[in-house]
């Protein structure tokens, strides 16, 4: 009786252990120039419950892994890398130099990962009258307006709360209401989505201010 009993326990506390461990898997983009191998390493170290798959529509995210070279570093490569949901949704994009950095901030996001969703925006417009600092070009453009969001009211794990750009000098993309991925790293939030028309991943840093 004694060994069934231990059995049955062992088997009781490791279900929620494996609940926890559920493996995931990425496949990569046509456009990507990352060969899967080539990934494999890095994912084993950061996240070795995240494996490569060929069948992109059992696949939990897709990975759109990029080369660049950078004519200013002697032509060194380097990655950028965008990582979208199974439908679509950017989760995370990075640019580094080194590919296990890019794996890095990949598995950062899938292990910390949180969904944000924007309830309300408040943007800042700022306008600068160019003209009075001289010169050419700014007597040919004249005044110019900037316009960034400040604040925005979210819902993160069912709590409400107020956020406000952490990036006050150069501000934060505007972002309309709308469910987006986020990283909370304790103190922050990040916010990953991608622009209309352009399709161009954006990254937005927001302090907490308070709930709503």
């Amino acid at each position: 009786m004694k060994p069934t009993i231990a059995c049955l326990m062992l088997l009781f506390w490791g279900c929620p252990l494996l609940a926890q461990s559920t493996p995931k898997s990425i496949a990569l983009t046509d456009k990507s120039q990352v060969e899967p191998k080539d990934l494999l390493k890095p994912l084993q170290k950061e996240c070795p419950d995240v494996g490569v798959t060929n069948d992109v529509g059992k696949s939990d995210y897709t990975l759109e892994a990029i080369k660049k070279v950078d004519p200013s570093h002697n032509g060194n490569e380097g990655f950028n890398f965008t990582l979208f949901d199974h439908d679509g949704k950017i989760v995370r994009s990075t640019s580094t130099a080194l590919l296990g950095n890019a794996v890095k901030d990949i598995c950062r996001a899938i292990k910390n990962g949180v969904v944000v969703e924007v309830v309300d925006a408040q943007n800042l417009t700022q306008s600068i009258d160019a003209r009075n600092n001289g010169g050419i070009v700014p007597a040919l453009t004249g005044r110019q307006t900037h316009t960034d969001t400040a604040t925005i009211n979210v819902i993160v794990n069912g709590e409400h709360a107020a956020l406000d750009c952490y990036e006050h000098r150069t501000g934060c993309t505007t972002i309309g209401p709308g469910k987006y991925y986020g990283e909370f790293d304790g103190e922050s939030l990040w916010i990953d989505y991608e622009m209309p028309l352009t399709h161009k991943p954006v990254r937005n840093h927001y302090k907490i201010a308070g709930s709503w």
